[in-house]
């Protein structure tokens, strides 16, 4: 038995090189850059009625408008992550109550981060629940396949020759891929610039050698 115990290691260190052979390397999976959105036919948002505390979901199909109560909710487009991505939503809404004197909404709304673009008066709330409907513009372009790394003379992996999409022969017109669209770029309708800072007016020279302002 114990002569067994002792020669086990030496059995198990001569089986290592063969274990080494048989590793089978896998491919990376394929995945899109963080900054690629998928656009969708459809924006659905959360409105809170805080007369009664109802929640209502709405569908609102991008480019039209839709009617709750005194609320005129459009949204222009809507835009989510692919599937290979963390999930994330985000839509450029516009929502405007009938009420007089109440503040209009006009940016983007996004899940991540639902406190900045949020739309709030003192009878509704208005928040981006997802995107869904049929895939439209910007539609990201297909995923690049990547080939398995070989496996070389001492069981390290060798990087695979190609994985990527033949080029085209010289002379071949190449059609523009559609790019895709972040959040971070306004749709077809953008807010208004900001007017420019007034320009400081320029310092007299009586007041050289005078001491600076401090402020506090």
């Amino acid at each position: 038995m114990r002569r067994l115990l002792r020669c086990l290691p030496a059995v198990l260190l001569s089986g290592l090189p063969a274990c080494a052979h048989a590793v089978e390397w896998l491919a990376p999976p394929a995945m899109y850059p963080p900054d690629t959105w998928q656009g969708r036919s459809i924006a659905t948002v959360r409105v809170l009625d805080k007369l009664d505390a109802h929640i209502q979901m709405l569908d609102i199909p991008t480019g039209q408008d839709v009617t709750y109560k005194s609320l005129t909710l459009h949204a222009t487009s809507c835009l989510q992550r692919p599937p290979t991505l963390p999930a994330d939503s985000a839509a450029w809404m516009e929502v405007h109550d009938a009420h007089e004197g109440m503040a209009a909404f006009q940016g983007w709304m996004a899940i991540d981060e639902p406190a900045t673009g949020v739309f709030q008066n003192p009878l509704y709330d208005v928040q981006l629940a997802g995107c869904s409907g049929d895939a439209v513009a910007p539609v990201p372009p297909p995923l690049a396949t990547v080939a398995a790394p070989g496996v070389g003379a001492d069981g390290s992996p060798v990087p695979a020759a190609g994985g990527t999409a033949p080029s085209p022969a010289p002379g071949t017109a190449v059609p523009d891929a559609p790019q895709p669209m972040s959040p971070t770029q306004a749709p077809t309708v953008v807010p208004p610039a900001s007017p420019p800072l007034p320009t400081p007016p320029a310092p007299d020279p009586g007041d050289e050698g005078a001491a600076p302002l401090m402020l506090h």
